[in-house]
C-alpha cells in the first residue's frame, strides 16, 4: 500500500465507492434548520411548503413537511433567516431572526392557523394579480402570522461539547496580536501551555501537535511539525475582521471528525453579501505606552524599544445581486523591537576575540523585526437552487529577523530568521440531489514554506557560517550554530473530499470519505558546522589561540597537548559534534529528505431523533494514515544485521520500516436528552474512541539517522583531539561510522489513541441565560515516547556485532514507540448570557487533573526518563497539568454609543521536576536517589501562573450615510500581572533543543486604533 499507484488506486476507490467527506467535519462550513409546523394543539402538519431565506443574500431552500410536519433544512449557508410556511387553507406563519451558525441546528416551531376559504381565495387573487411590489408586501403581511424573535439559549440539538466564538465577540473582544487562535482560549478545556519549543494550544489536557485545525473546513495544520500552519511565530495569519466565527469542539465529536486524539478548532471566514460592507483598521503599540515587565527575582525589567503598526481592510458586495458575491482581506503588520543586553552577558575576552573574527558586540543590542501580511479572497456562486459553490484563495507571509531566540544569557549572533509563507486555495459545492438527499463536495491545495535562513557572519574565503553563537551560562560556553539553523523547507498538501446526507423519517444519515496527501521537503543540516562546548572563557581563548592546548585532571594545563605524569587530559574542549555524510553522500545530501503520506478515511453516522426530546447520535470512522518508505532499502541500512537478531533476551525493536497504522477503528456514541421537553434543559453524554497523526518530525530522524546517510562524529580533548577552531574535520578523514547514533520505530508502534468519555447538563436559569456542568475522562495510550534501547543499563546490547570483526554497532538507540499512557480528569462549571439588555456574557470554570508517562511531543532528540529499567516510574503529573482555568469575557454596548469589553484569563502553574529534597532538576537523572529509588517527576509547580485582564473601550461616530468611525483603546494585561515565561529545559550548555523565550512576559501594553466601517 506504500506505492504512489497503490495509494492513488485506493483513492479513486474512495471516491467512487463512498461519498467522500472533506475535513471529518460536515457542518464544518454550515448549519442546520430543524422545525416543525404545528396547529393549536401541537399535532404536525404535512405537506407545508416551507421557505428557508437567508436574508443577506436571498439564498432560498424549500421543502416539504413529512408526515409528522417535520422539515430540515441542511448544509445552510451561515447568516440570518427567515421562515415562512404556507399551505392552502391556513395563514402564512413566518418566523424571523434567526442566525444559523457554524455546526449549530437551529430548531423552530411554525403554528400554522386556519383561514376561511372565501378570505383566503379573495387575498390569494389579489396577490396573483398586482405586479406592485409595496402592495404585495402589504397583502402578505395581513395574511401571515410572523412569531416574535427567539433565541433558545440551551442547544437540546447539540451532541459535542462545542463552543462558538461569534463574530460580535471576534469583533469586539481584545486580542493581543489579532490571531484567531487566541480566542479558543475563552472555551472550556482550551489553554495554553510552555514547552521547549514555545507556547502550545492544549485542549483537555492533549498534546498541541494533536489538534486539528481548520479554515472554512480546510486542513490547517502543518504535516511536519503537527502544529497550525505558520506555526507559532507569526503575529496573524487572516485579518481578524475577515472572520465570521471560530468554534471550538473540545469532546464529544462525532464520527465526522478526525484526524486528533484531542480536540478541534474551525474557524469561518466571511462571505459577501447583497450589500456592500467593508472596513478598514489601524493599530498602534508603542514601548512609551507600555509598563515595565518584572523579573523572576521580582527586580523590574528595564524598557526596551518597541513599536508596532497595523493595517488592513475588508470589502464585500454581490457581483450579481442574489447570484454572486466576493469577499476581499488583508492585513499588514510592521513591528520592531530593540532588545538591550546586558553588558556583562558575554564575559569581555569572549566579546572581544568575536571582535578581531568580524564580529561585533556580542552583548550589542538586538533587533527583532515582526512583520506579517494576510490575504483572503472568497467568491460564493448560487449556480441555481439546488448548487451552491464556494472557492477561497489565501495567502499569508511572515517574517522576524533574530526571530529564534529570545534568551537574556545568549549571545547577538546566536539568532536566525523565521520565515512563513502559507497559500491556498479551497473550494465548496453543495448540491441538492433530491428532497431527502444532499451532497457536499470539497478540495484544498495548500502550500507552506517555512525555511530559517542564517544571514550571520561566513568563515573569510568560504560560505560556511563562523560558529559565532556564543552563549554564556555560569563561565561555561558553546559556540556553533544550533543544529535546526539553517533548514530550508516547504510541504504541500492536496485534499479531496465529499459528504453525502440523507434525511429518512427520524434518521439524518451521513456517510463520508476523505482523501488526503501532504508532501513536506526539507533540507537539514543539523551540526554540518561545528559545534564546540569549552570549560571556560580561558580554555576557549587559549585553544582559539592554539589548538595543542589542553587542560588537566591535576589542575595544570599545557600548549603542547600533554599533561603531566599521572594526570589526564579533561579539556578544554568538553564536546565537539560535527554531522557529516556517510561514504560519498555529502551532509547536504544526508539532511534532505521528501517525506510523502498518504491519509484517508471513511465514516458514516445516524442521528435518531427516537423522541421529540431524546436523540442518540452513534456512528463509526476507519482511517489509516500511511507513512513513506525508508530512503535506504532495509537489506542496506547500516543496522541490517541486527534486525530479527535477540540479543540478552531482547529481540532488536525494528524492522528496518516505518510503520503505517491503518487499523484506526472510532466508534462514537452521543446521547442528548431534555428531561421535561420544553427546551429549556439538556442532558448530554458522549463516548468515542480518538486517533491522531504522528508529524514528519518524529518520521524524519529514522529515514537520514540510520548509520548510512547521515552521521554525527564526536571528539573532545580528553578523547580524540577536535579540529583546530573553527575549522571542521576533512570530509576525507572522517571515515565509516563508529558506533553512530541510530534511529528506529518499534515494528509494534501504533498511533497515538485516547477514549473518552463526557457527561454534561445545561439548563436555562433565566430567559437568557443559561448554567452548565460538565464532567470529562480521557484515557489515553499508544502514546509517542523516545528510548534509547542501547542504554548501559540494558547492557548496551547493540554496540557490538556489525562489521567483519563484530567490534562495531550503534551509539545511542533511539526507538519512536507507542508505550505511553495518559490521563485526564476535569470538572468543568460555566454560564453562557445571550446579548440582551445590550450586554453578552461567558464563563468558565475548569479543575482538572492530568497524569502520563511521558509528555514529549515531537522532540527525538532528548529522553525524558530517569531510568529506561524503571519507565512506569515516570508515571506522575504530566507537563500540561494546570489544575485551575478561568475563562470570562463581556460585550457591554454602553450608552452614547460606547463599547466596553472585557475578557479574563487565569490559568495555574505548570509542574516541574524536583528532587527529593526539594532543589530544581537540571537532567531527568538527577531524579534518582541514593537509596536508587526514583523520585516522581513534576512534583513541583514553576513559576508561570498566568492571569490578564484585558480592557477594550471603543466609542463609534457617524461620519457619512452608511461610514461608521470608531476609536479603539486596548489594554491587555490591565493590571501588570507578573506572568513569567519560563519553560522547563536541562542544562543549556549541553541542550540542543533551543528555547524560544525565557524569563519575563508581557508587561501592561496599551494599543490604539481606528476603525471604518460601511
Amino acid at each position: 500500500m506504500k506505492s504512489g499507484m497503490s495509494r492513488w488506486g485506493l483513492a479513486v476507490l474512495l471516491l467512487l465507492g463512498a461519498a467522500p467527506h472533506l475535513t471529518a467535519q460536515s457542518q464544518a462550513t454550515t448549519g442546520i434548520i430543524d422545525g416543525r409546523t404545528v396547529d393549536a394543539e401541537g399535532n404536525g402538519i404535512p405537506d407545508v411548503t416551507v421557505d428557508m431565506v437567508n436574508v443577506d443574500t436571498n439564498y432560498t431552500k424549500t421543502v416539504t413537511t413529512d408526515s409528522s410536519g417535520r422539515f430540515r433544512g441542511l448544509l445552510m449557508p451561515l447568516g440570518p433567516y427567515r421562515v415562512l410556511a404556507s399551505k392552502e387553507g391556513f395563514y402564512f406563519a413566518q418566523q424571523e431572526g434567526l442566525q444559523v451558525t457554524v455546526g449549530k441546528t437551529v430548531t423552530v416551531t411554525l403554528e400554522l392557523k386556519p383561514i376561511r376559504e372565501q378570505e383566503a381565495l379573495d387575498l390569494y387573487a389579489k396577490l396573483n394579480e398586482t405586479q406592485d411590489e409595496a402592495e404585495r408586501n402589504e397583502i402578505m403581511e395581513s395574511i401571515t402570522v410572523t412569531a416574535s424573535d427567539y433565541e433558545a439559549v440551551v442547544e437540546t440539538a447539540r451532541v459535542e461539547s462545542s463552543t462558538a466564538i461569534s463574530e460580535e465577540a471576534v469583533q469586539g473582544l481584545p486580542n493581543n496580536g489579532r490571531n484567531f487562535l487566541d480566542f479558543s482560549l475563552m472555551t472550556p478545556g482550551a489553554t495554553i501551555v510552555q514547552g521547549p519549543d514555545g507556547e502550545e494550544i492544549s485542549i483537555n489536557g492533549q498534546k498541541g501537535i494533536n489538534n486539528n485545525i481548520s479554515v472554512d473546513g480546510a486542513d490547517f495544520n502543518n504535516p511536519f511539525f503537527g502544529e497550525q500552519r505558520g506555526g507559532q511565530r507569526p503575529a496573524f495569519t487572516f485579518n481578524l475582521d475577515a472572520v465570521q466565527e471560530i468554534v471550538v469542539v473540545s469532546d464529544g465529536a462525532p464520527a465526522e471528525f478526525g484526524r486528533s486524539s484531542s480536540g478541534f478548532i474551525n474557524v469561518i471566514t466571511k462571505s459577501g453579501t447583497n450589500d456592500f460592507k467593508g472596513s478598514v483598521h489601524t493599530f498602534f503599540k508603542d514601548d512609551s505606552l507600555n509598563a515595565e515587565a518584572e523579573n523572576p527575582d521580582g527586580s523590574k525589567q528595564e524598557k526596551f524599544p518597541f513599536e508596532q503598526r497595523q493595517i488592513g481592510f475588508t470589502a464585500g458586495g454581490p457581483f450579481i445581486k442574489d447570484k454572486l458575491f466576493y469577499f476581499v482581506s488583508f492585513d499588514f503588520q510592521d513591528g520592531e523591537s530593540t532588545k538591550q543586553q546586558k553588558s556583562d552577558r558575554i564575559e569581555q575576552g569572549v566579546v572581544d576575540y568575536f571582535a578581531s573574527i568580524g564580529i561585533p558586540d556580542e552583548n550589542g543590542p538586538i533587533v527583532r523585526t515582526d512583520e506579517a501580511q494576510a490575504f483572503l479572497f472568497k467568491l460564493d456562486w448560487n449556480i441555481n437552487e439546488s448548487h451552491l459553490l464556494t472557492l477561497r484563495l489565501s495567502n499569508t507571509t511572515s517574517q522576524q529577523e533574530n526571530g529564534t531566540f529570545d534568551v537574556d544569557s545568549w549571545g547577538r549572533s546566536a539568532n536566525a530568521v523565521e520565515d512563513a509563507d502559507t497559500r491556498g486555495i479551497s473550494g465548496q459545492l453543495n448540491s441538492v440531489i433530491s428532497g431527502n438527499l444532499i451532497n457536499e463536495f470539497r478540495f484544498q491545495y495548500s502550500r507552506e514554506d517555512r525555511p530559517r535562513p542564517y544571514n550571520g557572519p561566513n568563515i573569510a574565503g568560504t560560505d560556511r557560517p563562523l560558529p559565532d553563537t556564543a552563549f554564556d551560562f555560569g563561565s561555561g560556553y558553546r559556540f556553533g550554530m544550533p543544529f535546526f539553523i539553517p533548514v530550508e523547507y516547504h510541504d504541500t498538501r492536496v485534499q479531496l473530499n465529499n459528504n453525502l446526507s440523507i434525511v429518512t423519517g427520524n434518521h439524518l444519515i451521513k456517510i463520508g470519505a476523505e482523501l488526503n496527501l501532504t508532501r513536506a521537503d526539507q533540507t537539514f543540516l543539523g551540526f554540518a558546522n561545528g559545534r564546540w562546548i569549552f570549560s571556560s572563557t580561558e580554555g576557549f581563548l587559549n585553544y582559539a589561540a592554539n589548538s595543542n592546548y589542553v587542560e588537566c585532571s591535576d589542575g595544570s594545563s599545557s600548549f603542547d597537548g600533554t599533561c603531566p605524569q599521572g594526570a589526564s587530559i579533561t579539556g578544554p574542549v568538553l564536546f565537539y559534534l560535527q554531522q557529516a555524510g556517510v561514504g560519498d553522500i555529502s551532509v547536504r545530501e544526508a539532511g534532505t529528505q521528501n517525506i510523502e503520506v498518504f491519509e484517508p478515511a471513511i465514516f458514516i453516522q445516524d442521528k435518531w431523533d427516537v423522541l421529540p426530546n431524546l436523540s442518540i447520535q452513534y456512528g463509526l470512522r476507519w482511517e489509516a494514515q500511511y507513512q513513506p518508505d525508508p530512503i535506504t532499502p532495509v537489506d542496506e541500512v547500516f543496522y541490517a544485521d541486527f534486525i530479527g537478531r535477540t540479543v540478552n533476551g531482547m529481540e532488536f525493536p525494528s524492522d528496518g520500516t516505518i510503520p503505517s497504522d491503518d487499523q484506526m477503528w472510532q466508534p462514537r456514541l452521543g446521547i442528548t436528552w431534555d428531561p421535561s421537553g420544553l427546551g429549556k434543559e439538556v442532558l448530554r453524554f458522549s463516548a468515542g474512541i480518538y486517533y491522531a497523526r504522528i508529524p514528519g518530525l518524529a518520521v524524519a530522524g529514522t529515514r537520514s539517522t540510520n548509520g548510512s546517510r547521515g552521521q554525527a562524529v564526536f571528539r573532545s580533548s580528553d578523547f580524540i583531539a577536535p579540529p583546530a577552531y573553527p575549522n571542521l574535520i576533512p570530509a576525507e578523514e572522517i571515515g565509516d561510522p563508529v558506533r553512530p547514533d541510530v534511529t528506529v520505530f518499534d515494528k509494534n508502534f501504533r498511533n497515538p489513541r485516547s477514549t473518552q468519555f463526557t457527561l454534561s447538563y445545561e439548563r436555562e436559569i433565566f430567559t437568557d441565560t443559561s448554567a452548565y456542568v460538565k464532567w470529562t475522562l480521557i484515557e489515553g495510550d499508544n502514546q509517542t515516547r523516545f528510548l534509547n534501547l542501547n542504554d548501559a543499563l540494558l547492557g548496551s546490547p547493540w554496540s557490538t556485532g556489525l562489521g567483519e570483526d563484530g567490534e562495531n554497532g550503534i551509539g545511542n538507540l533511539t526507538v519512536v514507540e507507542s508505550g505511553g499512557e495518559a490521563r485526564y480528569q476535569s470538572w468543568t462549571v460555566g454560564f453562557n448570557k445571550l446579548m440582551t439588555d445590550n450586554l453578552l456574557i461567558q464563563g468558565n470554570y475548569t479543575y482538572a487533573k492530568d497524569k502520563s508517562h511521558d509528555d514529549n511531543e515531537r522532540d527525538p532528540f532528548t529522553f525524558r526518563y530517569a531510568r529506561i529499567t524503571d519507565l512506569d516510574a515516570e508515571w506522575s503529573y504530566s507537563d500540561r497539568d494546570q489544575r485551575h482555568r478561568v475563562a470570562t469575557w463581556l460585550l457591554w454596548q454602553a450608552p452614547y454609543r460606547f463599547d466596553v469589553n472585557l475578557r479574563f484569563n487565569y490559568r495555574s502553574a505548570q509542574p516541574k521536576s524536583i528532587t527529593a529534597d526539594g532543589e530544581d532538576v537540571g537532567e531527568p537523572s538527577d531524579r534518582i536517589n541514593d537509596d536508587g529509588s526514583i523520585t516522581a517527576r513534576n512534583l513541583g509547580r514553576k513559576d508561570n501562573q498566568f492571569r490578564s485582564l484585558d480592557l477594550r473601550v471603543s466609542k463609534k461616530f457617524d461620519l457619512a450615510e452608511r461610514f461608521e468611525f470608531e476609536a479603539v483603546f486596548e489594554v491587555f494585561n490591565l493590571l501588570n500581572s507578573k506572568n513569567l515565561l519560563t519553560p522547563e529545559t536541562t542544562s543549556l550548555i549541553f541542550n540542543f533543543d533551543g528555547t524560544v523565550q525565557s524569563g519575563a512576559g508581557n508587561p501592561r501594553q496599551i494599543q490604539l486604533g481606528m476603525k471604518g466601517r460601511w
